[in-house]
């Protein structure tokens, strides 16, 4: 398709205004998310505990009748299961009651920490549980950096409407880019040319955009699905379907219908469900609901990792009373259909959780090109305007956010890590993202010479990424020799990628040097 001057200049003020627009919260959006692909192993590696064996992997029958005991029967309801870092199990017992303070319906009950060797409760807490994070996370840094990515770490929903709208505004910014290049198949083989400043910064910014394109894309269409279908399109469908019953709509949707049947009846062998699913679907077990426990109706459904080779995360559901397999659930309504495939594809897509830690590094690195993507896209529309003060001062403000955002990040682990052993650190995590900024701002406002502030700003990385590790041991965490004796090489693998990082940085600093263009060369 041949574009005339009037439609290209169209096209370059969408591509460029929309990512001006909220392209700085955008860029937050897609760094954070690089880290969230690996919110599993930051968890791990940060929680420090010996795991001997996988929590969901051991016997949990005896410890659900037990804790079962000890709540009010009125939270038998729905019972949720599923492991924690080290030797942690959570079982969660739980209805549905409305919030005084939201007037929404929202999940009430007692949520007990065990242990899953010995099936004894380590910690209980008791009421809304979801809104009180250390009733049921490990580690308060993976909890910030994700909700930092999902939400910004704004207040449910208005966070995940602004990363729902990011999205969307990514998107629009792909589509326009293809349509500007006439020669996108050309630009993934570009080579920087000797033009001056800004030919060599439109080459990098043709080259990282081109091999990003699908990538971008998909991440833009599947955050802005997770960010709006529970907030927008579910309710948007129980008002018009279900009159509003927000309960109707998950029971159709998510649940088989059961006939209801309140006569007490025992529990069939849990062990013995769970390990039937394990052989059915070939994947580990991750989560267990056991639906209306100790009633005939009882219903009994297991989640697991996706098998070898498989992206759709299998779900089996049993008669509870009777332990009798009921058959595989679909991930959408109740039977197999293009919507329910699509629907369980979006997570796996979204995160990279599909080839184990190869998808994972894969997604991790597209998210780093596209940060390089968007800051360079940034420079190119300032320096086309660097004769205005107060674009060169975007410019600068361009410079503090990208070296801002990391500097954060790692100043929040050190918060995570100084504060674990006495004090609170689901309160101290995000207040040391926030010095972290700050520091950054500090150091911007002090020195306005771009490329001193970006020699100095990779070297206070270089040197955060170096020391994180120690501190890490230095405050009770894992050393190597036990990580590999209990082959948790999470703890070693990323301590070896800060430090790797940190000395990258710090040889990328170097005054002979002149690298992280992208970041540290003058607009003027």
């Amino acid at each position: 398709m041949v574009l005339g001057q009037i439609e290209l200049k169209r096209l370059t003020a969408i591509h460029g205004w929309s990512a001006v627009i909220l392209g700085l919260l955008l860029y937050v959006v897609v760094a954070t998310g690089a880290v969230a692909v690996f919110a599993e192993e930051i968890g791990r590696w940060s929680a420090g505990d010996v795991r001997a064996a996988a929590p969901m992997e051991q016997p949990v029958d005896a410890t659900l009748r037990r804790l079962a005991r000890q709540v009010d029967p009125e939270n038998r309801e729905d019972v949720g299961i599923w492991g924690g870092e080290g030797r942690d199990l959570f079982l969660f017992f739980h209805t549905h009651k409305t919030h005084p303070e939201s007037g929404e319906l929202e999940e009430f009950g007692t949520i007990f920490r065990a242990d899953s060797i010995t099936g004894q409760a380590i910690d209980r807490h008791d009421g809304f549980v979801w809104r009180d994070a250390p009733a049921w996370e490990d580690s308060a840094l993976r909890r910030f950096l994700v909700d930092l990515h999902v939400q910004l770490y704004l207040p449910s929903p208005w966070g995940l409407y602004l990363t729902g709208v990011l999205g969307l505004m990514m998107m629009a910014a792909v589509v326009s880019g293809v349509l500007m290049h006439r020669h996108v198949i050309r630009d993934l083989f570009v080579a920087e040319r000797s033009g001056g400043r800004l030919v060599g910064a439109r080459d990098r910014h043709a080259l990282s955009s081109s091999w990003s394109i699908p990538f971008a894309f998909l991440l833009a269409f599947t955050g802005s699905f997770f960010s709006f279908a529970g907030t927008v399109g579910f309710p948007i469908v129980a008002t018009v379907a279900f009159g509003g019953d927000q309960e109707a709509l998950s029971a159709t949707l998510f649940e088989p219908p059961v006939p209801e049947d309140a006569t007490p009846s025992t529990l069939a062998n849990l062990n013995a469900m769970i390990s039937d699913s394990r052989a059915r679907s070939g994947g580990a077990p991750t989560f267990v609901d056991v639906s209306h426990f100790g009633r005939a109706d009882a219903r009994v459904t297991v989640w697991h990792d996706p098998s070898d080779g498989g992206m759709i995360y299998p779900v089996n559901h049993y008669d509870g009373t009777t332990g009798v397999w009921l058959g595989a659930k679909s991930t959408l309504g109740n039977g197999p259909s293009l919507g329910s495939t699509l629907y369980g594809l979006m997570y796996p897509l979204h995160f990279g959780h599909f080839a184990g830690l190869f998808s994972k590094v894969v997604w991790g690195a597209l998210g780093v090109t596209m940060c390089v993507v968007i800051l360079s896209g940034f420079r190119l529309w300032v320096r086309r305007r660097e004769g205005d003060p107060a674009w060169r001062r975007f410019g600068q403000a361009v410079q503090i956010v990208g070296y801002g955002l990391p500097v954060g990040m790692l100043v929040a682990g050190f918060a995570f890590f100084l504060t674990r052993p006495a004090l609170d650190p689901f309160f101290w995590t995000p207040l040391g993202f926030v010095l972290g900024v700050a520091v950054a701002v500090a150091l911007g406002v002090r020195v306005p010479d771009e490329r001193r502030y970006g020699t100095l700003a990779q070297r206070l990385l270089g040197t955060l990424c170096l020391i994180l590790p120690v501190l890490r041991l230095a405050t009770g965490g894992m050393d190597w020799a036990t990580a590999l004796l209990h082959g948790q090489t999470d703890v070693v693998t990323v301590d070896l990628l800060l430090l790797v990082a940190g000395a990258s940085l710090w040889w990328f600093a170097r005054p002979t040097r002149t690298v992280a263009r992208l970041l540290i060369e003058p607009a003027e």
